[in-house]
């Protein structure tokens, strides 16, 4: 149908520009492409449509009087193709997601199988998360931690964010145990928690058992990247008191990341999909938040097991506190 639909352009083409190479160049053809499908309508037709003898081209009688059913032609399939992608976007539903970036080894295998089950799903990821630009609408879906105030919002629980204060094998053996607060006076800490960009002071809040300290630390260096502190740490530039427990249980299983502060750490947090209350009244959007939070409350609860199996159970026990 397409080169059908082709045939027809290259006869309007060279009855409106009078040559083959010029109507070539309008259609950003060979030449010799143009000439062949012109030949070829003639062929299907049965009758010349141009008098080739001269300079320009001279249209037949035949060529005048199918010229206008040609245009109209040509112009009411363009319209239907138009409709039909339209259509097309209109049936889509697009639905933004806005994330933070310590979700990325994650998050694309869940997409993907969610929009292979749905294909009209369009998916766009936006990160990283920015609580006052979910607000103000710019994104549909968010994946939040702890507790922030969205009153127009459905929540959805994803899970506990379990927090691993952490630092590389080789930086534990060139510095020594690090097993107490008193320890962490001279070390490099690295944070995702600035209060704002340009904050390179943070108060640490750690508890083990009942007891809660607030740990203030200024550093020289900061990540706002989770990821990028990560590599520092196992670069041995400095450590952790915080990392995801899904962002970091690799590294700890095979031992490149050592838990530290002997059950100190970060309390964990609540994990929440957040939706726009109006939005989740339309089932696409409403399924969507649904399947994520499910997923990902999974894969919380595998990230779980396998640090119960990584460190001792005193410890295990004192981090899911």
């Amino acid at each position: 149908m397409t080169e059908d639909l082709d045939v027809w352009k290259v006869f309007l083409a060279v009855f409106n520009e009078g040559s083959v190479q010029d109507a070539a160049v309008k259609l950003n053809m060979e030449s010799s492409s143009v000439s062949k499908k012109l030949q070829k309508l003639e062929k299907l037709l049965g009758v010349q449509l141009f008098d080739r003898t001269g300079r320009p081209f001279l249209p037949t009688p035949t060529a005048y009087e199918l010229f206008p059913y040609a245009e109209s032609m040509i112009h009411s399939r363009e319209k239907i193709s138009n409709i039909l992608s339209d259509r097309v976007c209109d049936d889509s539903q697009i639905i933004r997601l806005m994330i933070g970036n310590t979700h990325a080894k994650y998050m694309p295998k869940m997409i993907q199988q969610y929009v292979a089950q749905n294909p009209r799903t369009r998916v766009n990821v936006i990160a990283p998360l920015d609580v006052e630009e979910f607000k103000q609408r710019l994104a549909d879906i968010a994946f939040i931690s702890g507790v922030i105030p969205l009153p127009d919002c459905v929540l959805l629980s994803r899970g506990k964010m379990v927090f691993m204060p952490v630092a590389s094998k080789e930086y534990l053996e060139k510095n020594g145990p690090i097993e107490t607060l008193q320890d962490l006076e001279h070390h490099h800490i690295f944070s995702s928690l600035y209060p704002s960009r340009y904050a390179f002071s943070v108060n640490y809040v750690l508890r083990k058992g009942q007891a809660v300290m607030n740990i203030p630390k200024t550093t020289s260096i900061r990540w706002s990247n989770v990821e990028m502190a990560k590599q520092a740490v196992l670069q041995g530039i400095g450590i952790s008191l915080g990392f995801p427990l899904f962002h970091c249980i690799d590294e700890i299983e095979r031992g490149e990341l050592v838990p530290i502060l002997n059950g100190w750490h970060r309390p964990s947090q609540e994990n929440y999909v957040a939706i726009h209350t109006d939005d989740w009244k339309k089932p696409y959007l409403r399924r969507f938040a649904d399947y994520m939070a499910k997923e990902f409350a999974k894969t919380e609860a595998s990230c779980e097991a396998r640090l119960k199996k990584a460190v001792p159970k005193a410890l295990y026990d004192e981090y899911l506190r």
